[in-house]
């Protein structure tokens, strides 16, 4: 697959079949994701792949009680009483998310801070961008492969201590951002009919020379 078919085709996989992936893929997706850039060359970032079977399930878990959270605040509760609407979003989050826990990695983006120098600003924010570019190497070589992802990060606002404690990680190394890996039942195509509504066309995106010259 050409690298503007992966960009075009990377889509957000949520549905996951148990088909195993082979040590070697995954290896590859590793070493390609941490060819990113990475500010000051500080490579401030690791990847912990989860692939044992019951911290597996454990991350699936997390990922889908934070995700009904997550749900709950993004959707107006309209008419609904605060137990019926936590109710729709633990259903919607087990109707969107369940084959989580059938998925053969997951794989966590970890910012370890390398150390700047005392008072040098930013340097928090510079090793997140940089972990960012490895997670995008990671989606966009994980679509040529045929395989699916998505970068989960909401559920850690409730969650990270619990992925903490599951996966050894200590206090000061931050678990920023998780994606499943695996072969999806399918890739979807297009937007789904929300995102549709609200999708702004790139040109609606791009400014020439100033700040509000679109070229929508």
């Amino acid at each position: 697959m050409e690298l503007a078919d992966a960009i075009r085709k990377r889509r957000a996989v949520r549905t996951y079949t148990d088909r195993p992936v082979d040590d070697e893929t995954i290896d590859r997706l590793l070493r390609l994701a941490l060819r990113a850039p990475s500010g000051g060359g500080q490579q401030a970032w690791s990847l912990l792949v989860v692939r044992d079977p019951e911290k597996r399930l454990a991350v699936a878990e997390l990922i889908i009680a934070g995700g009904a959270q997550y749900f709950a605040l993004m959707r107006p509760q309209k008419d609904a009483s605060d137990e019926e609407h936590a109710a729709w979003a633990r259903d919607y989050a087990e109707t969107v998310m369940a084959t989580y826990r059938q998925v053969p990695a997951f794989v966590v983006g970890l910012l370890v801070p390398r150390g700047y120098p005392e008072g040098f600003p930013g340097g928090y924010e510079d090793d997140l961008i940089s972990l960012a570019f490895a997670f995008e190497n990671l989606m966009l070589v994980a679509r040529e492969a045929g395989l699916g992802s998505v970068p989960i990060t909401a559920f850690q606002r409730w969650e990270k201590g619990r992925l903490r404690e599951i996966l050894g990680v200590p206090e000061e190394v931050d678990p920023a951002i998780v994606s499943p890996i695996g072969y999806p039942e399918s890739f979807p195509t297009g937007l789904a009919p929300a995102l549709k509504r609200n999708f702004r066309p790139w040109r609606a995106l791009v400014h020439d020379d100033a700040y509000g010259n679109t070229r929508a």
